[in-house]
């Protein structure tokens, strides 16, 4: 078991409200927690970059990793069987599970590992209580970790790599892509997963942007929709933080399943890697 990994990760929830810890002289790491539904679905995204684990259970800094091993840990609850352990759920397809015999992980999103940035996930818990699943890593603002391409008519799922709470302007939407239209009903739109339907849109009249979701949110996962507007299909997006616009200047905040709970730093990278889950 990774216990030295799920032991760091313990200390930095019970020692500080903090998202972003600091090392002399740029060494940052952040970590969300999300709170995972009883027996049900939670949508999540992937905020930082992630390092391997080895068997010691000490994050290799430089060694990226997409596995839900490094990435979860120990969390999820085993089981003995697929049907009966908590899963990580790859939105558009494969997932993981730790089984209880050996306490290995299981699945496709394992054996062949791909947690990327820039996806979405669900975590399936089994238990008849919330659970937190904490996500601690690297925070890396670069953006620029590859494309998804956002598929003509209709929703892709997606999520930002950004430790910030970043407004739409923020995003380089209009540049990839991103139609407006006079009324919600003719925009391209991003929808908040999970939440209360919230989402923004475009407004051609004026170039502005509109809608109750006023920004994204580091660990939260999201819905575009292209409506395929005459001419445009689908278009590939890949996200450049360049000018990017955000709620918190100043600045981190620990994110309770989006919730702010408190201001979060928004310096960037070069940090010690902590590690890093639909039926």
């Amino acid at each position: 078991m990774k216990k030295v990994m799920f032991v760091v990760v313990m200390l930095l929830v019970a020692s500080t409200c903090f998202a972003q810890l600091q090392s002399p002289p740029s060494n940052v790491t952040g970590y969300v927690k999300i709170t995972c539904v009883a027996n049900g679905f939670t949508a999540f995204g992937l905020p930082f970059q992630f390092w391997d684990v080895p068997g010691g259970g000490i994050p290799t800094y430089g060694s990226e990793s997409v596995d839900p091993e490094d990435i979860c840990g120990d969390q999820p609850i085993c089981g003995p069987v697929q049907g009966a352990a908590d899963l990580i759920w790859r939105q558009d397809g494969d997932l993981a599970w730790r089984r209880c015999s050996d306490l290995t992980w299981q699945g496709n999103l394992h054996d062949n590992p791909a947690m990327n940035p820039g996806e979405a996930f669900w975590y399936r818990a089994r238990a008849g209580a919330n659970r937190n699943l904490v996500l601690a890593g690297e925070v890396n603002n670069s953006g620029n970790y590859g494309s998804v391409i956002m598929n003509e008519g209709g929703f892709t799922e997606y999520s930002w790599r950004d430790s910030r709470n970043l407004t739409p302007v923020g995003l380089n939407l209009i540049t990839s892509g991103f139609i407006g239209g006079p009324v919600s009903g003719t925009s391209d739109q991003v929808w908040e997963q999970g939440g209360a339907g919230n989402f923004f849109w475009l407004r051609s009249t004026d170039t502005s942007w509109q809608g109750v979701l006023a920004t994204v949110d580091p660990g939260r996962a999201y819905w575009v929709l292209n409506r395929a507007h005459a001419g445009n299909n689908s278009w590939p997006y890949t996200y450049n933080p360049g000018g990017a616009l955000l709620t918190n200047d100043s600045a981190p905040v620990m994110k309770d399943n989006g919730t702010p709970i408190s201001k979060m730093n928004t310096g960037t990278t070069k940090t010690k890697g902590v590690s890093r889950t639909h039926e």
